[in-house]
């Protein structure tokens, strides 16, 4: 494993209009000192996360990088139109690396129970956008107003062509006019990681719905839009492919929906014993993996029915991952910062998007996160 020569560094968050800074240039020199390289994110991933991890993946291997991807979960039946999903494993690498590069993570732990193998990695590199981010790594690039780590990767990547080519470039800054700076700058962006980094904006930014939609966001989206990615492919894959079984775990979590706190929070739940009850009861197509929607996409995007309903500002969807031990995920509609609450049980996120875990009886739990959602009302 190769020695760590770097100081950990942060890059600025005051806004877009950002030089290059020791941060990046950091980043920069972790990659290219280095030969293996690891990339993992978060458990229980979704758009923002494995589109990330694949994007980067794709552009080290550019760089003749021998990359690997980890997470500890399935890859989600509707993100397995991207490139490159066969090439996860949830097995740890058993040989030493020379960099790992973890994205869309606030800290170590979100990588899942495996996360202590990663804590004594001599080089690290933290790409995140959520403000609550702990600016674990040597070198983080860590940007709250970035609609997704999509986002930042498309910063990233103009910044280093920017520096191959001897180009002035700020981030956050358009790119230029003339045909030949412009395809410069976009020199380390093929159609593959187009799609991958089009794939994230869309999913954070909830079809450009959420909170999250900013201007950069439609700007860059209208940017990949002009690469062969098949925009309206990836929304049919996104949102069009799900699994009928999906929809009768809906029905049963449905069932579960009530509401608190006069009306503005709303909560859903959903259980192990669903989730059997589903796959056990043969009502799918035949010749269907079941096995291939365990997990969390089985239940994603659920926390969006309750928080869409009239009058509701705060939607939340317990998920039960073992006895007595929930997965929560939050979402705000347009003022509340959830991320507060999810911090209060250890948690972390947006300030309109936040999860954490929570062990206990599920009265008890309900009890308390309504207590805190009271607050940030």
């Amino acid at each position: 494993m190769v020695k760590n020569e770097v100081t950990p560094g942060a890059l600025s968050t005051s806004g877009y209009k950002e030089t290059y800074s020791n941060s990046i240039n950091e980043i920069f020199y972790l990659i290219e000192t280095s030969k293996k390289i690891l990339i993992a994110t978060h458990e229980n991933p979704e758009g923002d996360a494995i589109s990330s991890a694949i994007a980067i993946g794709m552009f080290l291997k550019g760089l003749d990088k021998e990359v690997y991807l980890y997470n500890k979960d399935i890859i989600p039946l509707n993100l397995k139109f991207l490139p490159w999903t066969d090439r996860f494993s949830q097995r740890l690498l058993e040989e030493p690396i020379d960099l790992l590069i973890v994205v869309d993570c606030v800290d170590l732990e979100r990588i899942g129970n495996n996360h202590e193998a990663f804590i004594n990695i001599n080089r690290m590199i933290n790409i995140d956008h959520h403000f609550t981010n702990k600016n674990f790594g040597h070198a983080n690039f860590v940007m709250p107003n970035a609609s997704s780590t999509g986002e930042i990767l498309f910063y990233l990547f103009i910044s280093y062509a920017a520096k191959e080519n001897g180009i002035q470039y700020s981030i956050g800054d358009e790119l230029p006019c003339d045909i030949t700076g412009r395809s410069k700058l976009l020199s380390r962006i093929d159609d593959d990681i187009a799609k991958c980094l089009y794939t994230s904006i869309l999913t954070d930014t909830g079809s450009f719905r959420y909170a999250s939609t900013t201007r950069q966001a439609f700007y860059m989206a209208s940017v990949l839009n002009l690469y062969n990615i098949g925009a309206s492919k990836i929304a049919e894959e996104l949102y069009e492919t799900k699994p009928f079984e999906q929809y009768l775990l809906l029905a049963k979590s449905l069932t579960t929906l009530e509401l608190a706190v006069n009306g503005k929070v709303a909560s859903m739940i959903g259980t192990k014993k669903m989730v059997s009850d589903v796959i056990n009861s043969g009502c799918g197509p035949k010749n269907y993996d079941s096995s291939a929607i365990k997990g969390s996409a089985f239940f994603e995007n659920f926390v969006n029915y309750p928080r869409s309903i009239q009058g509701v500002e705060i939607g939340i969807f317990f998920k039960e991952i073992s006895f007595n031990e929930f997965r929560l995920s939050f979402r705000a509609k347009s003022y509340a910062n959830v991320a507060m609450v999810a911090e209060k049980f250890g948690g972390g996120g947006h300030k309109f998007a936040a999860g954490c875990k929570i062990s206990g009886d599920l009265n008890e739990i309900k009890h308390d996160v309504y207590k805190y959602c009271k607050e940030v009302l």
